[in-house]
């Protein structure tokens, strides 16, 4: 006698029926994606592109990269006013230099707005496929940045190391603390446009970048990660891995604290692992505890950080007669400026007269280099061009800008021209198309590849 066996419907039975499809890798997207990477990547590890020739040359080969998008130069002519705002600010800040006498050193900031621009036309012009594909390849690159500078400082490396008295403060390849803090905020960003979900892997990612930006210890990577924390849908996505840095955080900065303590770091690194491998309802719950006061223990760290390591006092002092300085300076010449980056007079802690090449405050040093006049067309052709690019620009171009405004509170970030690429490219990875397919002709969404050759 046979069994009785249930009854399937049609529909199930189909479904059962068809085999699941592998994953196949979008090469069209990726060789998309990687004339921008490249770029990206060669850029940081050249100092971030902060020394010559690499402030012109970098600088050129992104121009070079957006102008063989038919995309790009699709929406150059049919925004006229913003590009000629933009070019406007370039020429005229480097006529200055070129009329006063003043070094190539002095192009890093218009070297930086090119990068910008032309990273963020180059990304937004792709197809979604590819964005993201840029995204993934952000996060990676700067979560083996961190990784490594996480090993180096506690190998006692004077690779990727800066030290400051009984200390080592991770400085990346960029060769200054607050410049990879930058960066590595940035590659946050992009996780959150490669991943937005709080996978184990998603969240041991972002958790890994975040101890990278703690190691640098700085100052405006801390205000600009806490501007971050106000725009709710990347606060949505980054608080699992937040959580976790946070209960890793105190090890690290103990970690560097009066001498590297390699098996603190170490321990930082596995403790992230451990809780990143949590299910997620454990994760969302069962650290939340010793979340609080890990918090408050980082944060006494924070702030007491400078004082062990290089005097509280002594840090505040010296950029107090830096800032002092630059404001005398501009007193002097309100108008028109010193001329692009000029030496600031300054003194010691010592009190002997001296001379600084920035001001540490970006803003500051725009006044001081072209006056008033400069920073006001400055700022009208700047939000001449961010108004025109302002639609449909996604969920994370917002937080981008304004983490590099607030990091330029704080030091001479803007002058980074590998850091307005990373900058620029973020901004662009969670945007919609540059140019819908009504606008100044039909565009198609072809294959990524085939976007930088040819359009009909």
């Amino acid at each position: 006698m046979s069994t009785p066996t249930a009854a399937r419907s049609p529909g199930r039975s189909r479904r059962a029926s068809v085999p699941r499809r592998r994953a196949v890798p979008d090469f069209d997207a990726i060789s998309a994606a990687a004339p921008v990477v490249v770029l990206l990547v060669v850029g940081t590890l050249r100092k971030g592109a902060f020394f010559k020739p690499d402030v012109v040359v970098l600088a050129c080969l992104c121009l070079a990269l957006a102008f063989v998008s038919p995309v790009v130069l699709r929406w150059v002519g049919a925004h006229p006013l913003p590009s000629l705002a933009g070019a406007g600010a370039v020429l005229w800040w480097v006529a200055d230099a070129v009329a006063g006498g003043h070094p190539i050193e002095s192009w890093r900031m218009p070297a930086t707005w090119v990068c910008a621009a032309a990273g963020y036309g180059v990304v937004r012009a792709l197809p979604s496929g590819a964005r993201r594909a840029v995204a993934l390849a952000v996060t990676v690159f700067g979560c083996a940045t961190s990784a490594l500078g996480l090993v180096f400082v506690a190998a006692r490396s004077t690779m990727w190391t800066w030290p400051d008295e009984r200390s080592l403060r991770f400085q990346g390849p960029l060769t200054y603390p607050s410049a990879v803090a930058l960066f590595l905020l940035l590659a946050l960003l992009a996780s959150a446009v490669a991943c937005p979900t709080n996978s184990r892997t998603a969240s041991l990612t972002r958790a890994l970048i975040l101890l990278g930006v703690v190691a640098t210890d700085s100052r405006g990577a801390i205000a600009a990660f806490g501007v971050l924390l106000l725009f709710r849908r990347v606060r949505q996505v980054l608080v699992p891995a937040i959580v976790i840095a946070v209960v890793a955080a105190p090890l690290v900065l103990f970690g560097q604290r009066g001498g590297v303590r390699p098996v603190c770091i170490a321990a930082a690194v596995l403790v992230i692992v451990g809780l990143s491998a949590l299910p997620e309802r454990l994760r969302r719950k069962g650290i939340w505890f010793v979340t609080a006061p890990a918090l408050g223990i980082a944060a006494w760290l924070l702030a007491t950080q400078h004082h062990a390591v290089s005097g509280l006092d002594a840090s505040w002092t010296e950029r107090g007669h830096i800032l002092r300085g630059a404001v005398s300076l501009f007193v002097s010449h309100p108008v028109f400026g010193a001329g692009p980056d000029p030496w600031i007079p300054t003194k010691t802690l010592t009190g002997a007269a001296g001379v600084d090449a920035f001001a540490h405050n970006e803003y500051l040093e725009l006044l001081v280099s072209v006056g008033v006049v400069g920073t006001v067309g400055l700022a009208v052709a700047a939000f001449v061009v961010v108004r025109a690019l302002w639609g449909r620009r996604g969920f994370v171009a917002a937080p981008a800008l304004v983490a590099v405004g607030v990091a330029g509170l704080f030091d001479f970030v803007w002058h980074f021209p590998a850091l307005g690429l990373m900058a620029g490219v973020v901004a662009a990875c969670g945007c919609d198309v540059l140019i819908r397919p009504d606008d100044a002709g039909r565009i198609r969404d072809r294959p990524a590849s085939s976007s930088l050759v040819s359009m009909r």
